[in-house]
């Protein structure tokens, strides 16, 4: 292991981008911060951490031998499942192999079994495989997990409904867009539900989004918004903690039934302040129901305006979480603004 260290930061001094690119797999991330966490041992996350790790880099400037047994490994855009298992691989400057159980030393593009992760644009892909150990911790009280799950729907109809998603997203926020290629790599999917839609993601899974097939590209589209917002502040929570008191005082939530640690609270207003944004600027469209999206996009700004107030009565923010409560608040009441205002409830229902 400290060979594979001090080789890193070699290649991190020559290439930072394509080190932190590799480190920040879908495939390595997660398993990385689920050992921060303690929430599984260290030992075990390296050690599904780190041949993805090194698929993903491809080269490195010296030979590194990593001699574990092998199962699964990934490269961020194909993955395997060696059965039986790997003997390990090498990574030097001309690549990688892997020698399989017959002794044999393969090139990635030898190994047999390869399946692609499917692109669907920027940058971001549909999974068809899921080994982040936590999928199945949920605290949500109207979900189970999140095991994938096509719902019975063909993968390509699951592409071509994200790529209509992601197609609302450009047109309406083209700057956040052009932000996912760093802030969003894979989306998970979790069952298909013609009415109910839900999504989920996680602190150690940044980057990632669980979400269920819903035949409306708006709530779609809502749903990557969101769940890619928590992507970033799960992130930012690693380095900052932006509440002092976050976790430990609760409240009710503008968006859940059930009470929420005021960073819960924060989550929410940080998730749906941007999806206000998009229906600010998708609302001269011509939706085939104007009514269902003036409500939801009047309800939108109502439950921020709820959160908002709760986060200001009550928050104790770092110096990093004062400007981001700020900025949330000024750019909160630009989109009221533009909506002509935040009607009550009785004009919303009767849109």
């Amino acid at each position: 292991m400290s060979q594979l260290q001090r080789v890193l930061t070699v290649a991190a001094k020559r290439d930072a981008k394509r080190v932190l690119d590799a480190v920040g797999s879908p495939d390595v991330l997660p398993w990385l911060l689920v050992g921060m966490s303690g929430m599984r041992p260290v030992d075990v996350s390296i050690s599904n951490a780190v041949p993805s790790l090194l698929a993903s880099l491809g080269t490195l400037p010296e030979a590194v031998l990593w001699d574990d047994p092998l199962v699964d490994l990934s490269d961020g855009t194909r993955w395997w499942h060696l059965s039986p298992a790997a003997h390990g691989l090498q990574i030097d400057p001309s690549g990688i192999t892997v020698r399989v159980a017959d002794g044999a030393m393969l090139s990635l593009d030898e190994l047999p079994g390869a399946t692609v992760f499917p692109p669907i644009r920027a940058g971001v892909r549909l999974a068809n495989r899921d080994r982040f150990p936590l999928a199945m911790m949920e605290d949500h009280p109207e979900k189970g997990g999140n095991a994938l799950d096509l719902g019975g729907r063909p993968e390509s109809e699951w592409t071509a409904a994200m790529e209509a998603a992601l197609a609302l997203i450009e047109a309406g926020l083209p700057t956040w867009y052009s932000e996912l290629p760093t802030t969003l790599s894979r989306l998970v999917p979790v069952g298909f539900d013609e009415r109910l839609h839900l999504s989920a993601s996680y602190r150690e899974a940044p980057g990632m989004a669980y979400l269920t097939l819903h035949p409306n590209a708006l709530t779609l589209a809502e749903a990557v918004v969101h769940e890619t917002q928590h992507g970033k502040l799960n992130a930012l929570t690693w380095l900052d903690p932006v509440l002092h008191n976050g976790r430990t005082f609760w409240t009710d939530s503008p968006v859940r039934p059930d009470e929420r640690p005021l960073i819960g609270v924060l989550l929410a207003v940080h998730a749906f302040v941007p999806v206000a944004a998009l229906h600010c600027a998708l609302a001269e469209r011509q939706w085939p129901d104007p009514q269902y999206f003036f409500r939801r996009r009047m309800e939108v700004l109502r439950s921020n305006a709820r959160g908002l107030d709760t986060l200001e009565e009550h928050a104790e923010p770092t110096g990093l979480g004062s400007r981001l409560l700020g900025d949330l608040r000024a750019l909160h009441d630009r989109l009221v603004e533009a909506a002509g205002g935040l009607p009550d409830e009785a004009a919303i229902t009767s849109q």
